[in-house]
């Protein structure tokens, strides 16, 4: 994961601007959609301002860090 790449609008990890969103399986989706907890499959950083994808990880630290507090990405 690069902390330090930027989005087109200048904007890097650890901004206000940029959120983490998570990303799931198909059945990962099934079982949010029935209110059932299911592990993110990936993280990504996006910029709220011009929607560029910054980064992404599927390391096991950064997974547990954003899993409770990200949004969902399609």
């Amino acid at each position: 994961m690069d902390i330090a790449k930027k989005c087109s609008c200048g904007h890097s990890i650890g901004d206000p601007l940029i959120v983490a969103k998570t990303r799931y399986t198909k059945k990962g989706y099934v079982l949010l959609s029935m209110g059932f907890s299911a592990r993110p499959t990936e993280v990504v950083f996006q910029c709220q301002q011009c929607k560029e994808i910054i980064s992404s990880s599927t390391e096991e630290i950064i997974i547990e860090k954003y899993r409770y507090n990200s949004d969902i990405i399609n």
